[in-house]
């Protein structure tokens, strides 16, 4: 998979273009070189990648989907955002690597935020749709299936629970209990 630089717009004519948000700051961290801070440009979601394109700087980005290995919306700093973490190595060409660190150890953060914060939540669905339709290839169906060993959790174990968690099941427990009749907390006297 790779990570690149784009000179021009992106031609998506002949792919399928699920969302498009103008007025987007890309934060790149670690930086690219010559272009600190944000960057204020076109934001393409496509069902085959993910597009950034400034027009000011005639410079953008292009993302394959398998490249990202985080995605979720952050609402820090007052600024929400779609928040992208890739893989670990990888990088643009133009990225400073940080000093004591190949570029095979460099984990590329991207911040996307709309001007119009109101539509994070959109960008960030239709970024999720497009990540779903390419699975990790290093994963089998049933890579997580083990034949030999059954998950059971024991509904009784408190023992993962907090003493706040632990005073609201007792509560439950006490409000829910049954009473000898079987039926609930109706009374055995009729």
């Amino acid at each position: 998979m790779t990570v690149t630089l784009l000179n021009s717009p992106p031609d998506v004519t002949d792919q399928k273009v699920r969302h498009t948000e103008k007025d987007v700051s890309l934060l790149v961290t670690p930086s690219l070189i010559d272009m600190d801070g944000d960057l204020i440009g076109t934001m393409t979601i496509t069902e085959s990648m993910l597009y950034f394109y400034s027009e000011q700087l005639q410079s953008g980005i292009a993302v394959e989907y398998p490249d990202i290995v985080i995605q979720a919306t952050s609402r820090e700093d007052g600024r929400p955002n779609v928040y992208c973490q890739l893989e670990q190595g990888r990088t643009f060409p133009n990225q400073r690597i940080p000093e004591g660190e190949t570029r095979d150890q460099v984990v590329t953060e991207l911040k996307f935020v709309p001007q119009d914060p109101e539509s994070v939540d959109n960008v960030y669905m239709a970024m999720i749709t497009c990540a779903s339709l390419h699975p990790d290839e290093g994963l089998d169906e049933g890579a997580f299936d083990d034949d030999d060993e059954d998950l059971f959790a024991d509904p009784s174990d408190d023992a993962e629970l907090n003493e706040t968690q632990r005073a609201a099941l007792q509560h439950l427990q006490s409000v829910f209990q049954p009473s000898g009749n079987g039926k609930g907390n109706e009374s055995d006297e009729e």
